[in-house]
């Protein structure tokens, strides 16, 4: 099971916060809840990721999407991850950090955006 929350942070900054597993079922649950949260608003979104337990590919591939629509409307994402290692060992390992910034705190993310 996964779930998607969010806040806004500043009308040109949102939090999104996924927490569970996304494999197959845990993105089916929250994929058009995320990508509306984080690619149709405009606005840069930080994409926390410290609550999953899980990433599979699905779900890889719905962030990437996802940052990708959010770049075509001039906004910009990052991912936290705080310690969560297996989440880094798979974004590392497929390149995911190389084409978003992947940083351990929002406090991190909220500096990046405030540059």
């Amino acid at each position: 099971m996964a779930s998607v929350t969010h806040e806004d942070l500043s009308d040109v900054l949102r939090l999104v916060k996924l927490d569970g597993r996304l494999d197959m079922v845990g993105v089916g649950e929250i994929e058009m809840s995320f990508v509306s949260l984080a690619a149709s608003s405009g606005r840069s979104v930080i994409v926390d990721l410290q609550g999953v337990d899980f990433l599979a590919s699905v779900g890889l591939r719905c962030i990437i999407h996802s940052a990708k629509g959010l770049d075509g409307k001039g906004g910009r994402m990052c991912l936290v991850i705080g310690d969560n290692d297996a989440v880094l060992e798979v974004l590392d390992t497929v390149g995911v950090t190389d084409i978003i910034p992947t940083l351990k705190t929002n406090d991190e993310a909220l500096a990046l955006f405030a540059s």
